[in-house]
């Protein structure tokens, strides 16, 4: 016996062509089959003696039956050996990395001979035109018609050897839950019947064309999927270099020959999704495969779609699993907020994942329930799955000024040192934010090509950035102040000021200086104005929040306190949540109704009252951002709560001094004064803070205004009246007059 090929395959059309000798030897021994059966028999009625009728029979086709007999024999060993020759080639083919279709196929879904007999069956008419009309011939009257694509199961089995043992065999291999059908590798034609061998079946148009390397299945749902792309190794990335190194240990570990039998359920989690699509990228094609993403959103579009019916979303599922094996795609999870429900009946995310790692090695979830994920990896059964957690989280100082400047020369700015470190300070952005607001400075230039300060254009762009949101239960506060605009006393002034400092040069003392290490929640600035009211603490958070060129949002208490047990924290943690992710300064006025003194826990209000109270500080000194509280009312706020704060500044009542200072800025440059207005008299006489002091102002002007008059002391009195009244102090005109002891 000679020797068989062990020799790799050039090619697919070298696989192909071997492919079409068997099926020719397949076809011969058909055709031998039929011809023995089609003999004549001896009539059993001719003789009364039936052992003689028996060998009359037999005499009578001796030689045609021991002719096609020996045929048969010699055609079988001859088909033995070229499926042998056949798995040799393609393992030396796999070895030496030529890729071949079928050879892919069945190394995928595990296909025996007797699978792949049948699936060359309903191939070869694909192959060559010619063939058709011999398996046509095979079929019974009633076959389904070759035309149709389809190949009769009769036709098949006397292929196959045509033996009670090869008919049971086939219809093995073509029960639903069989690997040929359970993948959709072949479709029985309606009505078929395995058992009576009537009917017949095909191969799915798809794996036609990807057999004959014409095409690739394509992945989708509802749509096509995305596939992720991305520019950069995973070295090169600007993440913590701990979150490269696990991904480096993850690909180590995928990569031994000795965990092939295990899946790995890769969770990725952090801020910046691009950031975590584009290192899911890096790291599969280290590996050597693509990622395409499998929207959870466009899973419950399709769950929608098919009626809530979940066997049939499972079973796309498993056709879309299908395609990825043949692509060699790895589908990466996202949005699994759309298929994690409360409601059990509509909860996909288990019986998703199952299907997923039924047969994918690797499976990927971008932010996902970690604890979930988790548990169901660990409870899958089929076969072992492991859970890989890598979290990253938002760049730091050192790495934030790498992201600048890798993506600023692209965009023609070039900001100085001082100008950089401002925008790395006071901006808290993932690379996606960064990449997104010098993107939109450089279209604002576009409209503004003589602008003084290209820094300008980014800084504005960053606030816009940090105000892309809308949060439900706060309002944006606006306004033009800055640090020059407000009048407060010496010590309220230099305290303010170091607040700036403290929020302009926390980086580098937290994160360079290394405090971080020695102080928890050290990146957290949490300050509290306490004084009367109208003296200037709303103003001052508004000019902490424009000096650092961030957005102000005021909280609303009413839409976050709730009677219902749970729901506050709920509210709050939304808050917070977007919060951080928008990079904003967050402003709770009336601070003593969340930090009033706690009284005695009498009965569950009570409990709950100070659970709330408990949750709301741990969000606020866990907060990477600024918070400032304000109060009226100190004496009946909780002090092991105050103790809590960077910084507590006064906002006493304002002196004569400062009333006269406020009153000078209380009108705008434009504005005309008459001649008789005594400003330092009002500073003298009415005591009144900086908030009613605007309102005066404000409320003079509109009386001049209608006069056609410049804003006279008659003006500034009868206005004043109005404020005293909205005061409950008494007002006489009397009192605003010099006297000889003033």
């Amino acid at each position: 016996m000679s020797s068989i090929d062990s020799s790799a395959y050039g090619d697919n059309q070298d696989l192909l062509q071997a492919l079409k000798q068997l099926g020719d030897g397949m076809i011969e021994r058909g055709l031998l089959l039929r011809q023995l059966a089609e003999i004549p028999a001896a009539n059993p009625a001719e003789t009364d003696d039936r052992i003689a009728a028996l060998y009359r029979q037999a005499s009578r086709r001796q030689l045609p039956s021991l002719q096609l007999q020996q045929q048969l024999v010699q055609l079988g060993a001859s088909l033995q050996r070229q499926w042998e020759r056949l798995a040799q080639r393609s393992a030396a083919s796999v070895q030496a990395q030529v890729f071949l279709p079928w050879v892919h196929l069945a190394l995928l879904f595990q296909l025996g001979r007797r699978d792949q007999e049948l699936l060359l069956c309903a191939f070869l008419g694909e192959l060559d035109q010619r063939y058709c009309t011999i398996l046509q011939a095979f079929g019974d009257a009633d076959a389904t018609s070759a035309d149709d694509g389809f190949t009769s199961l009769a036709s098949a089995a006397t292929m196959l050897g045509g033996s009670l043992a090869d008919r049971i065999d086939m219809q093995k291999c073509l029960m639903s839950d069989a690997a040929l059908r359970h993948w959709d590798l072949v479709e029985l034609a309606a009505g078929s019947r395995l058992g009576a061998m009537s009917g017949g079946y095909r191969l799915n148009p798809a794996i036609v064309s990807y057999l004959l390397a014409r095409a690739a299945p394509q992945l989708r749902l509802e749509q096509p999927l995305v596939e992720i792309g991305s520019r950069l190794e995973l070295d090169d990335h600007l993440v913590d270099e701990k979150v490269k190194q696990q991904l480096s240990h993850f690909i180590d570990h995928a990569s031994r020959e000795d965990t092939h039998l295990s899946s790995y359920l890769l969770h990725l989690q952090g801020p910046d999704l691009p950031l975590q699509q584009s290192l899911c990228a890096a790291t599969f094609r280290k590996i050597g495969m693509h990622c395409v993403l499998l929207d959870g959103k466009a899973v419950w579009q399709t769950y929608l779609s098919e009626r809530k019916n979940r066997a049939a979303v499972l079973a796309r599922l498993r056709l879309l699993c299908r395609d990825a094996l043949l692509c060699n795609r790895v589908l990466v999870l996202l949005h699994c907020q759309w298929i994690c429900s409360q409601d059990s009946a509509d909860d996909l995310l288990e019986d998703i994942c199952g299907t997923l790692l039924d047969s994918q090695r690797y499976l990927a979830v971008l932010n996902g329930p970690a604890r979930r994920l988790s548990d169901i990896a660990h409870q899958y059964s089929a076969h072992q799955a492991l859970p890989i957690l890598i979290k990253s989280t938002a760049p730091d100082t050192q790495l934030r000024r790498q992201v600048w400047l890798r993506h600023l020369p692209a965009s023609g700015f070039a900001p100085d040192q001082a100008a950089l470190t401002q925008l790395v300070n006071n901006y808290l952005f993932t690379e996606q934010q960064i990449l997104l607001a010098i993107k939109d400075a450089a279209s604002r230039s576009v409209l503004n090509p003589d602008a003084e300060s290209m820094t300008e254009l980014l800084l504005d762009a960053c606030r816009e950035q940090s105000n892309r949101e809308q949060l439900s239960v706060a309002q944006e506060v606006k306004t033009a102040y800055r640090f020059s605009d407000i009048v407060l006393p010496a010590d309220t002034r230099r305290w303010l000021q170091e607040v700036l400092q403290y929020a302009q040069n926390r980086h580098q003392v937290i994160e360079s200086w290394g405090f971080d290490s020695k102080n928890q929640n050290s990146r957290n600035l949490c300050v509290l104005f306490y004084g009367p009211s109208g003296t200037g603490k709303t103003m001052a958070a508004s000019i902490i929040a424009n000096e650092l060129n961030l957005g102000l949002y005021k909280i609303d208490l009413a839409s976050i306190v709730s009677k219902y047990i749970g729901e506050t924290e709920k509210h709050l943690a939304q808050l917070f949540d977007q919060a951080e992710a928008m990079n904003i300064v967050l402003f709770f006025d009336e601070a003593e109704s969340l930090f009033s003194k706690r009284t005695e826990t009498k009965d569950a209000h009570d409990r709950y009252a100070n659970l709330q109270t408990g949750y709301l500080l741990q969000r606020i000194e866990s907060y990477p951002g600024i918070v400032i509280l304000s109060t009226n009312l100190l004496k009946n706020m909780d002090k092991a709560f105050t103790r809590r704060f960077k910084f507590m500044i006064e906002y006493p009542f304002p002196g004569r001094e400062q009333r006269l200072q406020l009153w000078r800025n209380a009108f705008p440059a434009a504005t005309p004064l008459a001649a008789d207005l005594d400003l330092p008299l009002l500073a003298e006489k009415a005591p009144l803070s900086g908030g009613n002091i605007n309102n005066i102002a404000l409320s003079a002007a509109f009386l001049a205004a209608a006069q056609q008059q410049a804003v006279t002391q008659q003006h500034i009195l009868q206005a004043t009246e109005r404020e005293y009244h909205k005061l409950g102090k008494v007002f006489s005109a009397a009192d605003f007059s010099w006297n000889d002891d003033d």
